[in-house]
């Protein structure tokens, strides 16, 4: 995938070479079309014959997977970077953080790790800057404040990581990492000790800046 997107098959169609394609992988072509074969019954590329030939291009899943490896490539080889940039656009959720956030083995557990209680709610971002969503996947391979699961007689609750952070570069909170969740790496979830969107007067599509620290 990592040569295919070099050949520009990213999110649009690219012609690709099946001669050149087996060069720069150090196989036959009859191996090449195997790989390819694979990728797309694996649901990570998608392939068009056309007046040229072939043509390929990545999927979402594709376009995910490469994202990843260059994101946790990009921790490694950064590992002295302290904080992350995001700017994302406000959007109601489901509606779960207020009844999580108010659970009292999460909520004792927060003041003592982040040294405030939250509000009973989460201010949700949706990235778009592919960039951001990648910054947004290092968090889950990087180390942050752990708040601990637990068990509450009825059922399990799993653990969450917590990343200090500053949001529109004034106020206090924290990114969450939430290991159950509903959302996928371009959704940014954010606490603070007060009602966010009051406090900064916003509302659904407008845009916050926030600045998660490692």
């Amino acid at each position: 995938m990592l040569a295919l997107a070099r050949m520009k098959a990213g999110a649009s169609f690219s012609y690709i070479p099946s001669g050149m394609l087996a060069e720069s992988l150090g196989l036959s072509q009859q191996a090449a079309s195997k790989r390819l074969s694979d990728l797309e019954k694996a649901g990570l590329i998608e392939r068009a014959h056309s007046g040229r030939g072939l043509s390929v291009r990545l999927t979402d899943s594709g376009l995910r997977a490469v994202h990843s490896v260059y994101s946790d490539l990009k921790m490694a080889l950064e590992s002295g970077e302290r904080s992350l940039q995001f700017r994302g656009h406000v959007f109601t959720g489901f509606q779960e953080g207020k009844y999580y956030i108010s659970l009292r083995g999460y909520a004792r557990q927060f003041r003592e790790a982040l040294g405030f209680e939250p509000f009973p709610g989460t201010l949700n971002l949706r990235l778009t800057d592919p960039a951001a969503i990648g910054r947004r996947r290092r968090l889950h391979s990087a180390p942050g404040v752990e708040v601990k699961g637990f068990k509450d007689g009825r059922r399990s609750y799993g653990p969450v990581k917590c990343f200090p952070a500053k949001i529109e570069g004034r106020l206090d909170g924290a990114v969450l990492g939430i290991e159950r969740t509903h959302y996928d790496a371009t959704v940014l979830e954010v606490i603070a000790p007060l009602n966010l969107r009051r406090t900064l007067g916003l509302e659904d599509g407008d845009e916050c800046a926030v600045t998660a620290y490692l």
